[in-house]
């Protein structure tokens, strides 16, 4: 694995996939990095495939479902052997299917670049999409493949590891890891997902087949897997130990090196809402204004929108709620009628969820850029102005 920040390549990117959607604001071409503009995503509780937002660190590999195999090993677990699933035995297991959110951990970077200069992609707050994912659960895999319950004495505490195919600017592949109770829990719903909103993964997504784990930062969800490893400690990944933490707000880049080891991985996704309708400096034309976003976390919450800058709040109501609200992966779409608006305003939305969590009103600046959930705030013109 890579022990430095440089970047490796160059890379061959002609065989990407064409990408038609007319919605896609593309952040970076090589590799590919797109999110949809915000009015386009949220105009569905489902967000469709070619919509969906793209990050990637190098080429989208090209494999052959048919030659595909993913290996489970646990070489510090001697009662283990290492064994390969093809895809057709991988499709023998149980289906379950889930609706989750994957949201990037860089979704709205761009308000924190605002604050001082950061490091990756400079995304807005598109870098969210809302898929059906289905295929086998990560438990019965491992069950399958003789790992033990997360709580036996000879793994607990212990690591999965995950590697995927293909050439990755920052290390030898991209990797990633979760705790092993979260891949064994039947309640954490980790899935090894062959299918997107009812068809088969594109290779965007990780086609022939992917890791899902709702409720976590995009990054453990490892598309294109290859390898799985039952391991005592975190992955070695630069990924899990170089990136995707939370530096303090002093850290420059000079510094890092010292303070990535004395930093947790981010796992678990915080409390997010925006507004996507209407959008910035947007010039509003008379008579009542809905204003429309969507939020995410981890349970039921509750939903606050400000047309004056956050001096007074109204409830909004949310559409596409879970039944189920200990399981809700999925996020939740809002929306808040108004009256007219009569001087510029300053729209601003916070979520609540069932802890009393809600998001800062200001965001505090790191240098990843990674987890910025402050408070969503806009300016619109009226139609008075117009």
């Amino acid at each position: 694995m890579a022990t430095t920040d440089e970047k490796r390549g160059p890379f061959d990117y002609s065989n990407d996939p064409v990408r038609p959607s007319p919605h896609l604001l593309v952040r970076k071409d090589e590799p590919f990095n797109a999110e949809p503009t915000l009015s386009a995503l949220v105009r569905r509780y489902i967000t469709p495939v070619p919509e969906f937002f793209k990050r990637n660190h190098g080429p989208i590999p090209d494999l052959d479902a048919s030659k595909h195999t993913v290996s489970v090993e646990a070489p510090e677990l001697p009662s283990i052997t290492s064994r390969r699933f093809n895809m057709s035995e991988l499709r023998q297991f149980p289906k379950r299917e889930i609706i989750a959110a994957i949201q990037c951990a860089g979704n709205r970077r761009d308000g924190l670049n605002k604050l001082a200069k950061v490091k990756g992609v400079i995304w807005a707050a598109g870098t969210i999409g809302n898929a059906t994912w289905a295929g086998a659960t990560m438990r019965d895999v491992l069950l399958a493949a003789g790992v033990p319950e997360y709580d036996d004495p000879a793994v607990r505490g212990w690591h999965v590891s995950f590697e995927a195919i293909g050439e990755c600017e920052e290390d030898r592949v991209y990797g990633s890891s979760i705790p092993l109770w979260m891949a064994m829990s039947p309640n954490r719903d980790v899935l090894l997902a062959y299918e997107m909103n009812g068809a088969t993964l594109t290779r965007d997504h990780g086609y022939p087949i992917r890791v899902i784990v709702p409720g976590v930062i995009g990054a453990r969800s490892v598309k294109w897997l290859d390898r799985i490893t039952i391991q005592p400690a975190e992955s070695n990944s630069f990924f899990q130990q170089r990136d995707y933490k939370i530096l303090p707000p002093h850290v420059r880049e000079n510094e890092l090196a010292e303070w990535w080891p004395r930093l947790v991985a981010l796992q678990e996704l915080n409390v997010q809402s925006v507004i996507c309708e209407p959008t910035e400096d947007q010039s509003v034309n008379g008579g009542p204004l809905t204003i429309r976003g969507y939020a995410i976390s981890g349970a039921y919450w509750r939903m606050h929108v400000s047309v004056d800058g956050g001096r007074t709040w109204k409830m909004a109501e949310l559409y596409n709620t879970s039944p189920s609200p200990e399981r809700h992966w999925g996020w939740t779409l809002w929306a808040l009628r108004v009256p007219k608006l009569s001087i510029d305003a300053e729209l601003v939305c916070r979520a609540w969820d069932a802890a009393g969590n809600t998001q800062p009103e200001l965001p505090v600046y790191n240098y990843r850029g990674v987890m910025n959930n402050a408070q969503h705030r806009i300016r619109v013109l009226p139609s008075s102005k117009v």
